[in-house]
């Protein structure tokens, strides 16, 4: 169901996909688009095969539930992390199993490779944050902090930034070189669950245990969006290749689409039986896929964008500002050509003005940073 009056058309279902025997606590996609690598409280990881026959390998080498799951940007190598306190990694065929190694003291909440796929980021319920090296599974260092779980962290592009949420009610951004605290963002209603990088670098999405949904600016530390959409626990956020969309996961059984320059809400999506524990975008963006409490994987054709239509472009422009003139809608449609720029550039105007407003009224509060840059 819509949230909103919009013009493109929602999200439709593809497939739907069985094998795990408990619920399913993430998903990623392999870079090359070809497949998807699952975990579950059934203490496995399975991988399906997207290019046809939809057949799937089941990967077992965990003692407990896997709690996150991922894949290296080479899409040659998985990893794994688990509450029996390791990380495993995995080659993606019938080979299976390369190496496992006791990260931390407690449960393996997160795992993530760098982007050049050299470091892994960890993060647990010890409340440390770990770099190791993917060769050997080199310890590197800690950074050491929150005083409480930590559910997600979540290295930058770049390589530069880590940042983490954790049950005590905060998010921290660490300088990887220097193992220091750059900021500590501070909730006082939930602790947040899961974050997401935006594309730009410029931002992080933060999903949180009030079914909340919070943008902030890495640069000036400002919170430019605040999306209050969930009657139970965010669990997951994924953002858009495009960097324009975010896609929710709650307890509350829904998904829920963002626009980012718009500013709300755009789609609500159900077909979940219980929680969904997991969604992720595919690399292109063109599809997207959900998991949760009731053991199956959904994917969905996306429907609601084509970043390469030209004509959709210009309809877009014309959804948010009305009808123009021709110089109007040209500048328009150049625009949004690279919506995640105009994101970053957007929120760097009006941040200063945002902060004077309150969360009264969030759908004005977020439109006024980002769709007042269409009126010229």
């Amino acid at each position: 169901m819509m949230e909103d009056k919009v013009t493109t058309p929602e999200p439709c279902l593809k497939k739907q996909l069985k094998g795990h025997k408990n619920a399913i606590t993430a998903l990623y996609y392999n870079p090359n688009d070809q497949q998807i690598a699952t975990s579950s409280l059934d203490n496995s990881v399975l991988l399906w095969d997207l290019r046809g026959t939809m057949r799937s390998y089941r990967f077992q080498g965990h003692d407990e539930a896997v709690m996150d799951v991922t894949f290296s940007s080479s899409g040659k190598y998985m990893a794994s992390a688990s509450r029996d306190k390791t990380v495993r990694i995995w080659v993606p065929t019938v080979t299976g199993s390369t190496g496992m190694f006791k990260a931390h003291s407690q449960t393996v909440r997160s795992v993530q490779f760098s982007s050049d796929g050299s470091k892994i980021i960890t993060a647990s319920d010890d409340k440390v944050v770990k770099l190791w090296s993917t060769h050997k599974h080199k310890f590197i260092s800690s950074f050491v902090g929150h005083t409480n779980w930590v559910r997600c962290a979540r290295m930058s592009n770049d390589g530069s930034i880590i940042a983490s949420c954790s049950d005590d009610k905060s998010t921290k951004l660490w300088n990887l070189d220097s193992g220091e605290c750059i900021h500590t963002y501070k909730d006082l209603k939930g602790h947040g669950l899961h974050l997401a990088w935006h594309p730009s670098g410029c931002y992080v999405a933060v999903a949180t245990s009030h079914g909340n949904v919070k943008l902030y600016d890495i640069r000036t530390h400002n919170l430019v969006q605040y999306y209050s959409i969930h009657n139970e626990a965010v669990t997951q956020v994924a953002i858009h290749p495009s960097g324009s969309y975010i896609l929710t996961a709650s307890k509350d059984g829904k998904m829920k689409i963002l626009d980012l320059l718009e500013g709300h809400p755009i789609f609500t999506l159900s077909g979940h039986n219980g929680p969904v524990n997991a969604v992720n975008f595919s690399p292109t963006g063109d599809t997207f896929s959900s998991a949760g409490d009731d053991k199956l994987v959904f994917i969905w054709k996306t429907n609601f964008t084509d970043l390469s239509s030209e004509s959709k472009e210009n309809e877009g422009q014309n959804m948010i500002t009305g009808q123009r003139s021709a110089s109007q809608i040209s500048k328009g449609s150049s625009l949004m050509r690279n919506r995640k720029q105009i994101v970053c550039d957007v929120v760097s105007k009006y941040e200063i003005e945002f902060q004077k407003l309150t969360f009264q009224d969030e759908l004005n509060l977020n439109q006024a940073c980002f769709k007042r840059s269409f009126s010229w």
